[in-house]
């Protein structure tokens, strides 16, 4: 009798595995292919991170001086801004020529033009909107460091 039962439950193990592994193939090949696109979802994840860090090694590190970008949002500056701003920084019209990139004339025309200046250059205005918001040292510290460079570069030419 042990024995017939033995047999009776080996054989509904054995069907019931046989069921299971039936129901069980569906849901194992939509795994197999999930994990395929995981792994090549890994693989285009990590040519993109190789990728941005070669262009971030190709890209010079940004220095701490006026870039020429365009000004945030609506800009405008009058003459006499020019010239508040330029004697609140304690600039002389040469130096502020100097910091926004332009011609010391050009200052000059802006100080005597009445009303709102019309400046050329999307850049020019990106410059003075960014002088506008430093202070006296950081303006000196700017011009402190200028010279030195310019002084570099005679003597790599000498």
């Amino acid at each position: 009798m042990s024995n017939i039962l033995k047999e009776l439950k080996s054989e509904i193990t054995r069907l019931a595995r046989k069921e299971i592994k039936g129901e069980l193939a569906t849901p194992r090949k939509s795994i197999v292919a999930q994990r395929g696109l995981i792994a090549d979802l890994r693989r285009q994840v990590n040519a993109l991170q190789k990728e941005l860090n070669a262009l971030k090694k190709a890209v010079p590190a940004p220095e701490k001086t006026i870039l020429a970008k365009e000004p945030q949002g609506r800009f405008w500056i009058t003459g006499q801004g020019v010239k508040a701003l330029r004697k609140r920084l304690g600039l002389t019209q040469a130096g502020l020529a100097k910091l926004a990139e332009v011609s010391s004339q050009a200052v000059v025309n802006w100080e005597g033009k009445k009303g709102k200046i019309n400046l050329l250059r999307k850049a020019t205005g990106g410059r003075l909107q960014e002088l506008k918001s430093m202070g006296k040292r950081e303006v000196a510290e700017i011009l402190a460091r200028e010279p030195k460079a310019k002084a570099k570069r005679k003597a790599k030419k000498g």
